[in-house]
């Protein structure tokens, strides 16, 4: 879990984050040889594979924006305690940022700031008026509007030609759990973050949420969910993110 106080800050994480490198698991023909001959290729002989692992440097990472006020009833029952889970759960392949929130903040940050959960031994604080702040300036910079419930933006963070990390929110999935929750899309938050968890460890996708959708079940439909997934990007920025794609939520598999 990462603090979100300012879109500024989200920035300067996901740059720092970028460049990663990531371990892939792959089977490639094993070479066999015999008699200074390479014996892999030859018709007679049943090739043979082994198991390699292969590191790589990636330039882009799943990243979560989750919106979730510690007052609201999704939140008190199924997210801020269990913070500390997603934290050690989540690992290195996907970042949440948990927008509001915060840590080693001085005294006088925010005025409204209090404790709200511990997260790897250390105190966290949550500010309405942090909240807020990043609200409006992803509201200014898109065209997502925030609904007032909980809800979870997933998205690509890219390092680009120029070197700097970026939000790609031309592939954003706009997840409305409190709207998921009442449709029967999910039997938990616990399970839902799950099944991003585990696609973000296995995914080998230079665009992370390519095939979140498949993966997890999410597909385009006439749900009353529809309405939770929006389209991000303005229209004159639309033709940058020709190969992005926007999901509605319909059920999770």
């Amino acid at each position: 879990m990462n603090e979100a106080f300012s879109l500024e800050n989200i920035l300067s994480k996901v740059d720092a984050a970028l460049p990663r490198m990531v371990t892939l698991t792959k089977k490639l023909p094993k070479l066999e040889q015999n008699c200074n001959f390479m014996t892999t290729f030859d018709m007679d002989v049943s090739t043979r594979y082994e198991t390699v692992h292969v590191d790589e440097e990636r330039n882009s990472k799943l990243i979560g924006i989750l919106f979730t006020h510690p007052n609201a009833p999704l939140a008190k029952s199924e997210i801020v305690d269990h913070l500390n889970q997603f934290h050690y759960r989540s690992g290195e392949a996907v970042d949440f940022f948990c927008v509001g929130y915060g840590t080693y903040w001085p005294d006088n940050y925010q005025a409204d700031m209090r404790k709200v959960t511990l997260i790897d031994g250390t105190d966290w604080f949550f500010s309405d008026a942090a909240f807020s702040q990043v609200i409006d300036e992803i509201q200014d910079l898109t065209k997502w509007q925030y609904s007032g419930e909980t809800e979870l933006l997933l998205l690509s963070a890219i390092k680009d030609d120029s070197g700097l990390g970026k939000l790609d929110f031309g592939s954003a999935i706009v997840c409305n759990l409190e709207m998921m929750k009442k449709d029967n899309a999910f039997s938990s938050v616990r399970a839902f973050f799950e099944e991003v968890f585990r696609f973000a460890k296995k995914n080998s996708s230079e665009i992370p949420t390519w095939g979140l959708s498949d993966t997890t079940g999410l597909s385009v439909a006439s749900s009353s969910l529809k309405d939770a997934v929006l389209s991000l990007l303005p229209e004159n920025l639309k033709d940058s993110y020709k190969k992005a794609e926007h999901y509605a939520i319909r059920n999770i598999v």
